[in-house]
């Protein structure tokens, strides 16, 4: 704590010290200083010295925004690899059309889920189902959803995922593995699209396991065509415990293949 004796030294005749009171950043001095010119000439105001909130706040709102900026321009480089078809591209939930009872169910819950999406309240997803049976469609609308209430979220499939990490360990790459894996922790909804499709190796258990128990707690949407036993075995009981946690719901969907009945009607 400050003399008075050594604050009253600073004032000038148009400031009178009023006390020094605690702040978050340390010790302020409050003053109450007289207008001398203008439009407000007489009017006392009280001004503080010593004060440094507002730029602490400042530097901590720079440091986040440089963090979204980076964290957005790795997601454009997931979505630049990811090669998603144009089909993807369009879907929507109002686009996609139910066939069954399952696949209706899938698309409420794909609806309610962009409705309550919470960061502190997180959901995980596990559509399951053969091929062509919309399930990256509701995937890749939530993810859409998601981002269009101001959110991040990374939409990408697994093999094209481990295939992007792979690339990074090359010299000359604009981002490492480091900086990918970064993103995907970060991200506020994270989709792994067709998991189960990639080829098994130890490096891929490794990968998936660090990618995956990295999101626990955090909004996840896994899409697979191998039925909840089957993809035990693909993963390894390690990944799929931490696929399905207790914040995951399994949703299960039938029906014909989605994309050749659309042919079919046409």
């Amino acid at each position: 704590m400050k003399e008075i004796s050594q604050v009253m030294s600073k004032t000038t005749p148009n400031m009178t010290f009023i006390k020094v009171e605690s702040c978050e950043c340390g010790d302020v001095e409050l003053y109450e200083m007289e207008i001398l010119l203008g439009p407000k000439k007489g009017e006392k105001v009280v001004m503080k010295k010593g004060c440094e909130c507002e730029n602490i706040q400042l530097a901590k709102e720079a440091t986040e925004m440089i963090a979204r900026a980076k964290n957005r321009r790795l997601r454009e480089v997931f979505d630049k690899h990811s090669l998603i078809s144009k089909e993807l591209q369009k879907a929507n939930l109002e686009n996609y059309k139910p066939k069954t009872e399952l696949t209706d169910r899938a698309k409420r819950i794909a609806e309610r889920y962009i409705d309550v999406f919470d960061t502190d309240k997180p959901r995980n997803l596990l559509f399951t189902g053969s091929y062509g049976l919309g399930k990256s469609h509701l995937a890749k609308s939530i993810a859409d959803g998601i981002m269009s209430k101001r959110y991040e979220a990374i939409f990408i499939s697994v093999p094209k995922l481990l295939s992007r990490l792979k690339a990074s360990y090359d010299r000359g790459t604009e981002y490492t593995e480091l900086d990918l894996i970064e993103a995907l922790n970060k991200t506020d909804l994270l989709v792994l699209d067709d998991l189960g499709a990639e080829k098994s190796s130890d490096w891929s258990f490794e990968k998936l396991f660090e990618i995956v128990d990295s999101r626990q707690g955090m909004n996840t949407i896994y899409t697979t065509n191998f039925t909840p036993e089957d993809l035990i075995t693909k993963l390894g009981e390690r990944n799929f415990s931490r696929v399905m946690n207790q914040d995951t719901e399994l949703i299960k969907m039938d029906g014909d293949n989605y994309r050749l009945s659309k042919f079919k009607e046409g």
